[in-house]
């Protein structure tokens, strides 16, 4: 493929990508079609399926990796004023909760539908999600935590934070930092201890 020609997939994909996000936040996935995407993103459905060979699953892993993406930016942002572990663990909590809930896209998959997002992120899916989430995340913890530790915590926070926002918490909301510390200081924290887990620097 040409250089041009990779420009305008790449393009193409962005594009549905972005369509895809807007039709998830207003009817849900479950309602979204091939064809609404491709209306949305004013391409044609061949030139969807070019871009997607895959159909709707691989546009919905693609829309999911895209977020993701976004996701770890804003908790780089967050995590970057912490001076400690605990601030660290708090802000990166906080910064997730306030993001996910307010992504119209995802909180409908999250809260509206969870079980068809489920059947999008089961088995290897939601391994390969946690797995990438958990090692962005523990690359912003290593300034805090040994390498081996670190890895084992950003997968356990990861599944924590959307354990509580599937299932929530009538004491904790992670939306707000006091509700974040209580989690890290209630069960995060005290698991460290327990690990015996060496602090970096």
């Amino acid at each position: 493929m040409s250089v041009g020609g990779a420009a305008v997939a790449a393009s193409t994909r962005e594009r549905v990508v972005a369509a895809t996000l807007r039709c998830l936040a207003a009817q849900g996935l479950r309602h979204t079609t091939v064809d609404d995407v491709a209306n949305e993103a004013g391409i044609s459905r061949a030139t969807l399926y070019r871009a997607f060979p895959g159909g709707r699953d691989t546009i919905v892993a693609a829309v999911l990796d895209a977020e993701l993406e976004h996701l770890a930016t804003t908790i780089e942002r967050a995590v970057a004023a912490a001076s400690d572990l605990r601030g660290a663990l708090v802000s990166t909590i906080n910064a997730a909760a306030v993001w996910l809930t307010a992504n119209e896209a995802i909180a409908t998959l999250m809260f509206d539908e969870p079980a068809v997002l489920l059947t999008h992120l089961e088995f290897e899916q939601m391994d390969r999600t946690l797995a990438v989430a958990g090692s962005r995340l523990a690359a912003l913890l290593g300034h805090h935590l040994d390498p081996g530790t670190s890895g084992r915590v950003g997968e356990w926070v990861t599944r924590l934070v959307v354990s509580y926002l599937l299932f929530p918490s009538d004491e904790i909301d992670l939306c707000d930092p006091a509700g974040a510390g209580i989690l890290v200081d209630r069960h995060v924290l005290p698991a460290l201890v327990a690990l015996d887990a060496p602090v970096a620097g």
